[in-house]
C-alpha cells in the first residue's frame, strides 16, 4: 500500500513542479471549507465538498493532448467558476456547483491562499507569505542554499508546495475525519460534477482546442472532460486514504515523493542531485519548519476563509 501511495504522489508532485503557483489550499482544506459553508444550508453537503475540490480537475495534465489545454482550463475553472453555477439545475447539482464556486481565485477560498490573506499580510496570500518565510529560514542551511540558492523562483515554489502539504496535515490533526470524508465523497458514483463541467466548459474547450495542435469537436471535448474528472476522482480517493493513515506514513510519503522526483526536477535546472540521505534530510527539515510556522495560525486563516466565502456566496449566488 505504501508503494502505491508513493507512486501516486510522485505523479502529483510532478504536477506541482511543472505548474508554478497553480495551487492554493489543498483538497482536504477545500472540502473542509465547503463543509463549514454548507452546514445549515441543506442536506447535500457531500456534493458540495467534492465540488469544492473539482476546480483542480485539470491541474494534473502534463502529457499530450491535455497539456495543451491545461492553462486554459485552469483559468476557466478558477476565474470563470460561475459558469458552473449558471448551468446547475437541481438540488444535488446546485450543491456541487456551490462547492465548486467556493473554490474560485477571484473572491473564493483560493484568493486568501494566493493573493489576500485575512489574518496575515492583506496584499499577499497566506500560502505565499508562509512560503517566503519558509524559504528565508531554509536559506540559512548551507546545504539548502547551495542546492537552490541560484534559482530563487524554484526554491520559492518548492516551499509553496511544502506549505500546502503541511496545511492538510495540520487540518488532519484538527479534524481526523477529513481523510475518510474525502474517500467517501469521491467514491460516491454520482455524475453531478462531471455533468456540470461538461455543460459549463465543453463548448469553450472545443473552441479553444482549435487554436492548438490538438483540435477536437464538442463530443470529443465532453469525453475528455469526463475522463479527466474520473482520473481526478481516483486521485482524491488515494489522497484521502493517505490522510486517513498515521502521520509517520504520511510524512514518509511526502518525503519520498520529493526525493523520487529530485533527479528530473533539479536536473532540468542543471543542478547536481545530492545523495539520498542528504536530500531526505533537507526535505524533512523543510517539512518540520513548515509545521512550526503554520501550526499556530493555519486553522485561523482557514476558518476566516470559510466565513468570507460564506458571505461572498450570499452576494454572488441567486
Amino acid at each position: 500500500m505504501k508503494k502505491v501511495m508513493i507512486g501516486f504522489f510522485g505523479v502529483l508532485m510532478l504536477g506541482l513542479v511543472l505548474a508554478p503557483s497553480v495551487f492554493g489550499w489543498e483538497r482536504g482544506t477545500h472540502a473542509f471549507i465547503a463543509e463549514l459553508v454548507k452546514k445549515g444550508g441543506g442536506p447535500k453537503t457531500v456534493e458540495a465538498m467534492y465540488g469544492a475540490t473539482a476546480p483542480d480537475v485539470f491541474n494534473y495534465m502534463f502529457t499530450e493532448p491535455g497539456y495543451f489545454y491545461r492553462d486554459f482550463l485552469y483559468d476557466q475553472t478558477h476565474f470563470h467558476a460561475m459558469k458552473v453555477w449558471n448551468v446547475a439545475r437541481f438540488g444535488a447539482e446546485r450543491s456541487a456547483a456551490m462547492g465548486f464556486v467556493s473554490h474560485n481565485n477571484s473572491w473564493g477560498a483560493d484568493m486568501t491562499a494566493h493573493t489576500r490573506s485575512l489574518t496575515l499580510l492583506p496584499n499577499e496570500g497566506y500560502v505565499i507569505t508562509k512560503a517566503k518565510l519558509l524559504n528565508s529560514l531554509l536559506m540559512k542551511d548551507p546545504g539548502y542554499a547551495a542546492l537552490v540558492g541560484s534559482v530563487p523562483d524554484m526554491a520559492l515554489e518548492i516551499c509553496h508546495d511544502i506549505v500546502e502539504a503541511a496545511g492538510d496535515i495540520i487540518l488532519k490533526h484538527v479534524d481526523s475525519s477529513v481523510g475518510r470524508r474525502l474517500v467517501e465523497l469521491a467514491r460516491m458514483p454520482r455524475p453531478e460534477a462531471a455533468d456540470l463541467l461538461v455543460r459549463a466548459y465543453a463548448d469553450n474547450l472545443a473552441d479553444f482546442s482549435r487554436t492548438t495542435s490538438a483540435p477536437m469537436n464538442r463530443k470529443k471535448a465532453e469525453r475528455f472532460i469526463r475522463a479527466a474528472e474520473a482520473d481526478f476522482r481516483s486521485g482524491v480517493i488515494a489522497y484521502g486514504h493517505l490522510l486517513e493513515g498515521d502521520d509517520e506514513t504520511l510524512i514518509a510519503n511526502i518525503i519520498e515523493m520529493y526525493k523520487s522526483l529530485a533527479a528530473s526536477f533539479l536536473g532540468s535546472y542543471g543542478i547536481p542531485v545530492p545523495d539520498d540521505a542528504t536530500l531526505g534530510a533537507l526535505i524533512s527539515s523543510a517539512l518540520d519548519l513548515s509545521f512550526q510556522i503554520c501550526q499556530g495560525d493555519y486553522m485561523t486563516e482557514v476558518l476566516a476563509t470559510a466565513e468570507m466565502v460564506k458571505r461572498e456566496l450570499r452576494k454572488h449566488l441567486n
